[in-house]
């Protein structure tokens, strides 16, 4: 069960490893949020899209409802997140019909008005996977059942540049990817240094994202592309070197690296802020670099800039740190053997019967 079809934590925490659970003797159900949870109307004027978006919510919940009524006939449940929203009313449903539930989470999602809720399934779910050891230290103070697990990618799916292939004509091009919803804090504060280290150096910025922002600094040389799930296996294509800033808070310790992975897959060498999982992730001068201050960006972006063979030592050591520690095949297996021994699969094969295995997710 997830919040979507479609998002990030939907994707890579689960929707990703659907068809290795499948070639693995798993008949999976995936049961996303219909609409999902980020649906908004677009009837014209403020009543009629108020009254329309109150009956997708409603729709979404009869849905789920409909979901949780139907968990006590499979044999393992994983959920991503939360069910419908907060408040812990589906989740507690879901636990009385089957408590055969990995509980999943890539954010930290227990900042806020949902952290009962988040308390309660760890301490209730039969085992929880945090995406990383910062989520792992708030599951423990509630359960021991736990096991990190990271949020990886599909190697197979990413096209790095080949170590032969020419260079893309023109300038180098420094890129950032991510969500319109992240930009200002995490990006935005960067765009002046860039803008200066520009007027020594010559590389463009390249935005990807989900509409055009609006940047305020007139001598920034920098070009936009918009975001498709597809474009992520090609960003070897569309930049030649990938940033990461991340804001020091507790919000930002709990992320687990995404975009920093893609990068890094498609053969790209990185620069990141030393913030929760980035600083595990990265091996600072043979993947990419660390970066905390202005000072410490604008040094790490201009040796890569300025060294061609630097860019594809570092980006050949960031694909094959992936493809051995953040893989999808690197860690099925581990997914695999959760739900065997959460569901009724595990129980059965150790008294010696044979049962095939239902999964909803």
């Amino acid at each position: 069960m997830t919040t979507s079809a479609f998002d990030p934590a939907s994707r890579f925490r689960f929707v990703q490893f659907i068809s290795g659970l499948e070639k693995a003797g798993w008949e999976v159900v995936h049961r996303p949020n219909v609409p999902d949870r980020l649906w908004k109307s677009r009837l014209p004027g403020r009543i009629p899209r108020a009254v329309h978006h109150r009956l997708g919510e409603g729709l979404m919940k009869w849905n789920r409802w409909r979901d949780v009524s139907e968990a006590g006939e499979f044999d393992a449940v994983f959920v991503n997140r939360d069910l419908a929203g907060r408040g812990g009313f589906f989740e507690r449903r879901l636990l009385r019909r089957n408590p055969r539930v990995v509980f999943d989470f890539d954010d930290a999602i227990f900042i806020g008005r949902n952290e009962a809720t988040v308390r309660w399934m760890c301490r209730n779910a039969a085992w929880v996977t945090p995406g990383n050891q910062y989520l792992a230290e708030f599951v423990q103070r509630e359960t021991d059942r736990f096991t990190v697990v990271p949020t990886v990618v599909d190697t197979e799916l990413y096209r790095p540049r080949r170590g032969d292939a020419p260079g893309h004509p023109g300038p180098v091009r420094v890129g950032w990817s991510g969500s319109d919803q992240s930009i200002r804090a995490t990006l935005v504060p960067h765009l002046e240094m860039l803008a200066a280290l520009q007027s020594k150096l010559d590389f463009e910025l390249v935005v990807i994202t989900n509409t055009k922002p609006d940047f305020s600094v007139p001598a920034l040389r920098w070009s936009f592309l918009p975001w498709t799930p597809e474009g992520d296996y090609e960003l070897a294509e569309r930049m030649d070197i990938g940033l990461m800033p991340l804001v020091e808070d507790e919000f930002s310790r709990g992320k687990c690296g995404l975009k920093l992975l893609q990068y890094m897959a498609s053969g790209l060498p990185t620069v990141a802020s030393p913030v929760g999982v980035n600083a595990t992730i990265t091996q600072p001068f043979r993947t990419g670099f660390l970066a905390g201050t202005a000072d410490e960006w604008a040094a790490a972006i201009e040796a890569l800039v300025q060294s061609a063979d630097k860019r594809a030592q570092m980006g050949a050591a960031g694909r094959q740190r992936c493809e051995e520690s953040y893989s999808v095949v690197r860690w099925l297996p581990v997914l695999l053997d959760l739900l065997a021994r959460v569901g009724r699969v595990g129980a059965a094969s150790e008294s010696g019967v044979k049962t095939p295995g239902r999964s909803p997710a």
